[in-house]
């Protein structure tokens, strides 16, 4: 068989290639290995790879001893499955092409079309489609409804059909399938699409709603249900707080609250900037990933953070996050002050903690309150600001 990995996914939105994100503790390409490498009417497997990941991809498949060969793939994919199908044993008279985003293919699926693709010379795995299916212009208007009815020659046809993978198809079909394909005027789909202009016939045979492919991180939710792995769709809440004095006037410190510069008589006292709401924000993003706090990763007893802005603090706390595959999901800050008035800079704070954070404005909630006239806060001492962050894995 072969198995095609070669993908960008790039509407997966990892940065990195989608087959080796994550699926209750194992990649996507290992779930698929694993399957196949342990199914009886598989004698070996061809992993496809991009020529940048051929040897990341190859240290995966040591373990299964099925695998003959990792190659390197076309820019197609079409092109892949032919640069595997070069390599398969002289042997193998039925080949089987399974998509390796496709990690919960089941044994009895495999089986299926087996035996179909025998019986037939070759077989996909489908369901009838039981939605309206229009096709629509680059500027996403509606163009035309695809007719469910159609014609083939004297043949009426019915039912619009989603195909899976694997499909099937014995070898000196789908080599003379590719030898006879118009690569110069069209590209194929998939292998059902190269049998066709062939003229071979395809049965299709029960497809597997299990049989997800992964395109996007919601794919990953819905996966990760079919296996019961909570953890798959893991979000966390973290809470931050933070206080600081107002320096002497003679320390001439401006004010900065969320990043954005204010008029007031007095800034805060600090080694950074002192700005007290992105400090909150800052710890409350870190809580929730729990990856320590503002003061152990910028120590006040280091030089380098001496004045610097909590923007920039707040950036490399977001892109730490994104190392450890989280995705900041909302940002709630409240400031306690009697003075300034925050109104007047809501919204550039709003933009300022957004960007920041690498979320849009409309994910970020800022609040203002004062502590009528009671405590520190009350004598215009100082500023305080408490945060909650909620944070999503990714994969």
């Amino acid at each position: 068989m072969i198995l095609p990995a070669a993908g960008q996914g790039k509407r997966f939105n990892s940065g990195k290639n989608k087959i080796f994100a994550k699926l209750g503790g194992k990649s996507l390409l290992n779930w698929c290995l694993e399957l196949f490498q342990q199914h009886e009417n598989v004698g070996e497997i061809v992993v496809v790879a991009s020529a940048d990941e051929t040897d990341e991809i190859g240290s995966l498949c040591v373990s299964y001893p099925k695998v003959t060969s990792v190659v390197k793939g076309g820019d197609s994919r079409y092109a892949s499955v032919e640069a595997g199908l070069k390599v398969l044993s002289p042997q193998v008279e039925l080949v089987l092409v399974h998509d390796a985003a496709r990690p919960l293919v089941s044994p009895q699926l495999v089986n299926r079309i087996i035996q179909a693709a025998w019986k037939h010379g070759a077989a996909v795995p489908g369901f009838p489609l039981s939605d309206t299916v229009k096709r629509i212009n680059p500027e996403g208007f509606v163009r035309e409804t695809i007719d469910r009815n159609s014609s083939f020659g004297e043949e009426k046809l019915s039912g619009l059909t989603a195909v899976q993978t694997p499909q099937a198809a014995r070898r000196d079909i789908l080599e003379q399938a590719y030898s006879s394909f118009p690569f110069d005027t069209r590209e194929p789909t998939d292998e059902a699409s190269l049998l066709e202009n062939y003229g071979s016939s395809i049965m299709v045979v029960p497809g597997d709603l299990k049989n997800i492919k992964i395109t996007r991180q919601e794919d990953m939710a819905i996966a990760a249900q079919w296996i019961g792995d909570i953890s798959q769709s893991e979000i966390r809440t973290g809470f931050g707080y933070d206080v600081h004095a107002f320096a002497t006037p003679e320390e001439s410190r401006s004010l900065f609250l969320g990043g954005v510069k204010m008029e007031h008589d007095r800034g805060l006292a600090g080694h950074s900037d002192a700005d007290v709401l992105l400090h909150a924000v800052c710890d409350a993003l870190l809580g929730a990933a729990c990856l320590g706090d503002i003061g152990i990763l910028f120590p006040n007893t280091d030089s380098k953070y001496k004045n610097i802005s909590s923007i920039l603090l707040l950036k490399e706390v977001a892109e730490r996050l994104s190392a450890d595959n989280w995705e900041v999901v909302h940002i709630d800050a409240t400031v306690v002050a009697e003075a300034p008035r925050i109104l007047p800079y809501r919204q550039q704070i709003l933009n300022s903690i957004a960007e920041s954070a690498g979320i849009s404005p409309d994910r970020v909630s800022v609040k203002a309150t004062t502590s009528e006239q009671l405590g520190f806060i009350g004598r215009r001492e100082g500023i305080e600001a408490s945060s909650v962050a909620t944070i999503r894995k990714r994969y």
